[in-house]
């Protein structure tokens, strides 16, 4: 499991199970824990309720996917993350992320997310070089888990973890 999600999967008390499961789906495919696919300006809405500043840049849409979404979020701390999100009932691909592409992308029931949170190097994945401090990597991390939350709630109606 790469240390992103280990350490979402932490934070949140959830596991991810695949690409297409998570938040909103179903292990069994039985259709339990219904979804709302969201619109690209409904996942839009849904993240602009938190507090970061946004850049969003256009981005053509990934083989299967009904919108797509992409940008930069800003925490008040002027920490950052670049993020991609997929939307559709079955989306191919995620939306490549600077730096990142779309190796790490990982999905919930009705999107993929893909950030720069962590990007490749020379031995696999690693934690992003431009966060110089663990409280750096924490902001990121925090804005990381606050937008897919948000994501998932705006689907589902209702919270994504317990705990």
């Amino acid at each position: 499991m790469p240390l992103r999600r280990y350490l979402i999967s932490a934070l949140l008390g959830v596991s991810f199970v695949s690409l297409t499961v998570g938040c909103g789906g179903s292990a069994l495919g039985d259709g339990s824990n219904s979804i709302h696919v969201l619109s690209t300006a409904e996942a839009r809405r849904a993240i602009l309720k938190l507090p970061y500043h946004y850049t969003f840049r256009h981005v053509p849409l990934p083989e299967g996917a009904s919108g797509a979404l992409a940008g930069r979020a800003i925490d008040k701390h002027h920490i950052f993350i670049n993020f991609g999100i997929a939307l559709g009932e079955e989306p191919k691909k995620g939306v490549p992320v600077p730096d990142a592409g779309i190796e790490d992308a990982y999905g919930y029931g009705g999107y993929i997310y893909t950030s720069d949170l962590e990007v490749p190097g020379r031995h696999g994945w690693m934690i992003n070089t431009r966060f110089h401090t663990t409280k750096e990597w924490h902001h990121a991390s925090e804005i990381d888990v606050a937008i897919t939350e948000k994501l998932c709630r705006a689907e589902t109606g209702e919270p994504c973890h317990e705990g």
